[in-house]
């Protein structure tokens, strides 16, 4: 039976018995031995290269230039070794000096007719495109657009349309579950392309002259919180992560009601190779020692304060037998599901110390 809610009595019974496999058990390894078997696991069954060199670079063709406030900006369109192609936005600071690099990813929202635009302000955006942009930040992102704030901080900033948002968007929230579908005929999961996708971003980001490659970032918040932990998880590059919005267990958050009971936005989440044997939080720990931060609002309705500090707690064990035990910082902050200016401007200070 599935209960009104979208919680089945079978999914009850597996959330109940699930034993991790992948976790990390401090009485069965030691963290750094646990760290590069599971990596390596991951990275198998999730079909992403683990050597040098095998994550493509996409390709950019520049569509547009700007400058405002000090930044300038370009409208790139990159081209995935998929043979997609998505709109980005690149903000750069007026600087001659190398800047260190922000991967920085968008939310879901169910809101699609734009993707890069809820995150950086472009001054000669269409007025129907700057209107919702504007409208966006206002609703999530207390009026900020968090690229141009990070630009004018010093950062470079690359943000990209998601497939299913901005000129990539489709069918709308349905839209979700057909392209979930579309990719499974072929073996494929609609959140293995996405990230697949940001890897090869960041690997163009870190190619770019005057960014420091060695000082590159992850940086989102909702869904894009959870694709900014994955990307520091897997990739080597990525030496620091701010994620908002998207931490909890599995079984905390297999409840009636929740999102990931739905379908639609929880297919942007759900890798079928890696699905029981390991859970979110030690999926995020992958990434340690690396300097990470966590917000997550104590009234967050899609991830409820006693989840989400389960899930930080089970990180914070994994940093705390690294060399670098200090370097994870978790924060429940006041509010529901945004991103309030302070903790922007709180992790933006963050990265200036960590970077």
């Amino acid at each position: 039976m599935i209960d009104g809610e979208n919680m089945s009595d079978l999914a009850k019974r597996l959330r109940d018995k699930k034993a991790f496999a992948w976790n990390f058990d401090p009485a069965v390894s030691d963290v750094a031995t646990w760290q590069r078997t599971t990596l390596a696991a991951v990275r198998n069954a999730l079909g992403i290269g683990i050597g040098i060199g095998t994550i493509a670079t996409p390709s950019a063709t520049p569509l547009a230039e700007w400058e405002d406030d000090g930044s300038f900006g370009q409208h790139l369109q990159l081209g995935f070794s998929n043979g997609e192609t998505a709109d980005a936005y690149l903000l750069r600071p007026s600087t001659k000096h190398p800047t260190p690099g922000i991967l920085l990813f968008h939310d879901h929202g169910s809101f699609f007719s734009i993707g890069r635009q809820k995150l950086i302000r472009r001054p000669d955006e269409p007025l129907e495109t700057a209107a919702q942009s504007n409208e966006w930040a206002t609703r999530l992102y207390g009026g900020q657009h968090v690229g141009n704030v990070l630009a004018r901080r010093g950062y470079s900033v690359l943000c990209v349309d998601t497939l299913g948002w901005g000129g990539r968007s489709g069918t709308g929230y349905e839209g979700q579950q057909a392209l979930a579908a579309n990719l499974l005929q072929f073996g494929q999961s609609l959140a293995g392309v996405v990230l697949q996708e940001d890897l090869e971003a960041l690997a163009f980001l870190k190619q770019l002259d005057g960014v420091d490659p060695e000082r590159l970032a992850s940086f989102g918040f909702s869904m894009g919180g959870a694709r900014a932990w994955q990307v520091a998880a897997l990739s080597p590059d990525a030496k620091a992560c701010v994620s908002g919005g998207w931490m909890g267990t599995l079984s905390g958050l297999m409840q009636s009601g929740s999102n990931q009971l739905r379908g639609q936005s929880a297919f942007y989440m759900l890798h079928p190779g890696i699905a029981g044997r390991i859970d979110y939080p030690h999926l995020a720990a992958l990434a340690a020692p690396k300097p990470a931060l966590f917000f997550s609002g104590r009234d967050d309705r899609h991830f409820p304060e006693a989840i989400a500090t389960d899930a930080f707690r089970q990180m914070r064990m994994i940093w705390d037998t690294t060399d670098a035990p200090n370097a994870l910082h978790t924060r429940m902050v006041p509010g529901g599901h945004v991103f309030a200016v302070q903790q922007q401007d709180d992790a933006i200070d963050w990265l200036d110390r960590v970077l």
